[in-house]
């Protein structure tokens, strides 16, 4: 089991599953990004079309997409996360929606198998995804930005793409590596946005729940953490800056061959 597979079961025996009940009060300059990549990602099934999510986690997110698609596979390396992800499929009654403990990078399905590949904040394998997708199939990729969380992780002094954002931003080295890969980029979007989390012990939780700051330690990094807070709370609550991107890419569709 990778150091990830090994957090996030973690995270789901913590919390049964991958949201915590930390409290805060979100604001979306850009549009909810969540609910962005619902909509475009709900947009391209049909009961023809197979959706294959990579790092499905607690499944929840997938299951919220999965009902114009006639066919749906979640993959993940956490066998916590897919007990959760079952049992959240059964309370939502969509049969057609499995879960399977696969490695991202070598899935073992077939070629050309889905017509739809996400991944929400996930792995990103371009070679694999172009192998399992058919000719003319859709990726979907959430990730997070260069500039996210940024303070936190310079006050604490570590953190998820720690210095990043000196260099090329994230979501064109994505757009870059699928199109290395062959794919077409169809949709290159950022989100800027704020989460004001109601008190301290909400943020500490939270942080417990994500791998925004590697090996958080409640008792370890205190003293970081209360400077972090000091400096940032507001009337709204101890704010937390977010920036997540989408990108989408094709693949080109087969081309027929010609006849004389």
């Amino acid at each position: 089991m990778t150091m990830d597979a090994e957090f996030y079961s973690r995270v789901a025996e913590r919390f049964g599953g991958y949201f915590s009940d930390a409290r805060s009060t979100d604001v979306f300059a850009d549009g909810r990004p969540d609910a962005v990549f619902d909509e475009l990602a709900t947009a391209l099934g049909t009961p023809q079309a197979r959706l294959l999510d990579v790092g499905c986690a607690d499944g929840r997110s997938l299951l919220r997409i999965s009902r114009p698609y006639g066919a749906v596979t979640g993959i993940d390396l956490s066998p916590s996360m897919l007990e959760c992800a079952a049992r959240y499929r059964a309370e939502a009654g969509l049969p057609h929606v499995t879960f399977e403990l696969r490695d991202a990078a070598r899935t073992g399905l077939p070629d050309g198998y889905a017509d739809v590949v996400t991944s929400r904040r996930g792995p990103l394998i371009t070679g694999e995804f172009e192998r399992v997708l058919r000719p003319g199939g859709v990726v979907m990729y959430m990730g997070i930005g260069e500039q996210d969380a940024r303070e936190l992780k310079e006050t604490i002094g570590r953190g998820q793409n720690f210095g990043s954002w000196n260099g090329r931003p994230l979501a064109d080295e994505v757009a870059r590596e699928l199109s290395d890969a062959g794919f077409v980029v169809t949709r290159n979007q950022a989100f800027r946005f704020e989460e004001f989390y109601h008190s301290p012990d909400d943020l500490n939780t939270f942080l417990h729940q994500v791998p925004i700051v590697d090996n958080y330690d409640s008792a370890a990094d205190r003293e970081a953490f209360d400077r972090y807070v000091a400096a940032v709370s507001v009337d709204q609550g101890v704010r937390l800056s977010r920036h997540w991107f989408i990108v989408q890419a094709q693949k080109p569709a087969a081309v027929e061959p010609s006849h004389p």
